[in-house]
């Protein structure tokens, strides 16, 4: 999963780095003639290509203007979404593919409207974005070209759902299947360097546990698994809203819960971020973590 978001931010950065031109226009300003054939749903969805949920997917699926999504920005509660927006362009990326599955937009005209989730206004509206044909037959299928409050359509599309998760039983058997040993992907387990793996596993699984009987695990989605996030604190335990040593994607199969990698704590926000309706639903491990790492992370790249 690290792997995976490190991919994301590189196409993130080449992507924007590219983007500079803007798209005017309103859900009612292009007018097309009543035989046009609009796309079915399949055709929709494949035009995200193979990857499922991932900003790679919506970069191919739609040009979002930086214009549009600084509107976006503007209309939503304040929040702190990251370097260049990662954090929301996640969010996208989840919802807008999980409204064409589920058939959550309505047609205006050869425009698509759907809602950002259940992203809304500082006054509690839903916030819509307009979704139409790309004129550059050579860039991406659709473009976003219109994010408001207020859609001239006659019906309003529904937001999507995200899921439902197994329970995290605290009982639950944990199984860590990372590596521990590998010379390029090790994990190095603070205060027990040396000690042999199957120490190592226990002690990871213990804090995990440990984790999990406090409820300080928190839902998350990434690559179209649903599984939980779970802070391991090795080193200390007396601040809880501090940033764990850190977090552990579980899958869970068969009743119980596989640990595949582990991951800097700040790296795990934007997937669980995409699940819950605000920010401040997320426990404030998280919270802490990503506004600290986001800060120091602009301290030392202000031009990004």
């Amino acid at each position: 999963m690290t792997r995976l978001f490190e991919l994301e931010m590189t196409i993130l950065m080449s992507v924007t780095s590219n983007n500079s031109a803007e798209i005017d226009g309103g859900p009612s300003d292009e007018r097309v003639a009543s035989d046009v054939v609009r796309p079915s749903r399949a055709s929709l969805l494949a035009d995200f290509g193979d990857e499922y949920l991932s900003i790679q997917a919506l970069f191919r699926f739609c040009y979002l203007p930086a214009g549009r999504l600084s509107l976006l920005k503007e209309l939503t509660v304040d929040e702190e979404w990251g370097i260049r927006d990662f954090a929301l362009l996640k969010y996208l990326a989840v919802h807008l593919r999980l409204g064409i599955e589920q058939g959550c937009y309505v047609w205006n005209e050869e425009q698509l409207v759907m809602t950002v989730g259940s992203l809304t206004t500082k006054t509690g509206a839903p916030i819509y974005l307009g979704i139409s044909p790309n004129a550059q037959p050579e860039g991406n299928p659709w473009v976003v070209n219109w994010v408001g409050e207020r859609p001239s359509t006659q019906a309003l599309p529904e937001s999507p759902q995200v899921g439902s998760w197994a329970k995290l039983d605290p009982s639950i058997e944990i199984i860590v299947a990372c590596e521990l040993e590998h010379p390029e992907r090790k994990v190095v387990m603070p205060g027990l360097e040396g000690a042999p793996v199957i120490a190592q596993c226990a002690a990871l699984a213990g804090a995990i546990s440990w984790s999990i009987h406090r409820s300080l695990a928190t839902a998350q989605i990434h690559s179209g698994g649903r599984g939980y996030f779970v802070p391991v604190h090795l080193t200390s335990r007396e601040d809880l809203h501090s940033a764990p040593d850190f977090v552990a994607p579980l899958v869970m199969q068969e009743g119980r819960a596989v640990v595949r990698s582990v991951l800097s704590p700040q790296n795990a926000y934007a997937p669980a971020r995409a699940v819950v309706q605000r920010c401040e639903e997320l426990p404030p491990w998280l919270l802490n973590t990503w506004v600290d790492a986001t800060a120091e992370e602009e301290a030392q790249n202000p031009d990004a």
